[in-house]
Order: structure tokens, then sequence, then C-alpha cells
């Protein structure tokens, strides 16, 4: 019999800054792309927040673009530690397309930074089933989540899914290196 458990004893639930990686593309007006670039490159200044504002007042956004330019501002939101902001954000986001993976997603990170891994699972298994750009970091969250349920065989399996997806992104490696597989 196999069983896993965590090297360190205690697992770290710590969602890194590049889960802003998994921001929205959007290809609608110049502020709605600069929102984009804001939250890929981790730009959270009250400026980038006020420029996705701006965009989805005065650009005429198509559906999956104004979706996107929510989840982007939501991000960021969710950066400065706006909680409620980015969580607004993005079920505005859903209300405009429920089937934007990055959306769920962001929910699910958000609950994660609260230290709500059950109550991220779920988003995170929407996010998923929709097809997120970004699979590794999906599934490296999710490993996260399972990790914070005490279900540690779902959350090595994710970890190293996510590893398998990006092998030369260093953090599910790391967080892999924390297991140890007794027989």
């Amino acid at each position: 019999m196999k069983s896993l458990f965590l090297a360190a004893g205690v697992a770290l639930l710590v969602l890194p800054h590049s889960a802003a990686k998994g921001a929205a593309m959007t290809l609608g007006g110049p502020l709605s792309r600069l929102c984009y670039e804001s939250a890929i490159s981790g730009d959270a200044r009250p400026v980038a927040i006020e420029g996705c504002s701006r965009s989805l007042q005065e650009e005429p956004l198509t559906t999956t673009d104004r979706a996107a330019t929510l989840v982007n501002r939501g991000i960021l939101h969710m950066m400065r530690g706006h909680q409620a902001d980015a969580d607004a954000d993005f079920d505005a986001a859903l209300a405009v397309d429920q089937g934007l993976a990055d959306a769920w997603l962001n929910k699910g990170f958000l609950r994660l930074r609260q230290g709500q891994g059950g109550a991220a699972l779920p988003l995170l298994d929407e996010g998923i089933k929709r097809g997120p750009q970004r699979q590794a970091l999906a599934y490296f969250a999710r490993g996260l989540a399972y990790e914070d349920v005490g279900d540690l065989d779902s959350a090595y399996a994710d970890l190293r899914r996510a590893h398998d997806l990006e092998p030369n992104w260093s953090l599910p490696g790391r967080y892999l290196a924390r297991y140890q597989v007794r027989r």
C-alpha cells in the first residue's frame, strides 16, 4: 500500500502573484488591452484599475472582451487585497460569460487566498472543465486546494500534472519536493 504525506508536515497554501498570469486576453479597445497587460505584468496600481474601469464605461466592447476586462480588473483588485471588489468583478464576468474559464479560475484563486480551499475546489474544477489557456496554473491551484482540504493523493496528482504540463515552471516542482511516497 502506498501513501503520501507532506514532508514538511504543513502545506503552505500560498498562491503566488503569478496567478495573475491567468489574465483573460482581450482584443477590445486600447484601454481594455492596457488592462490585460496590467494584469499580466502585475501592475496593480490604482491608475491601472482606473484604466480597466474606463474601458468598461467608455469602450464599445464585445461580450467576450467585457467579460475578460472584468476578470482582468478583478485580478488587479485581488493583487491589491481588495477581495470584495475582486469577487464582484469575477461574478460580473460570469454573469456576462459563464463559459470564461479564467473567471472561474480566478474566483477559485481568490478563495485560495482567503484560505478556503474547499470553496475553491468547485470553482477550479469548473475552470479546468472549460479549458483554460494556462492549464498548468489551474492544476497547480487545484492541487493547493486539495492540500488545504487534506486530500493529499489528489493534491499530488494535480501538482504532478501541473509540473508535466509546464516542466520549466519551477513552482510545481518545489511543491512536489515536499511530498514523500511511502509503500
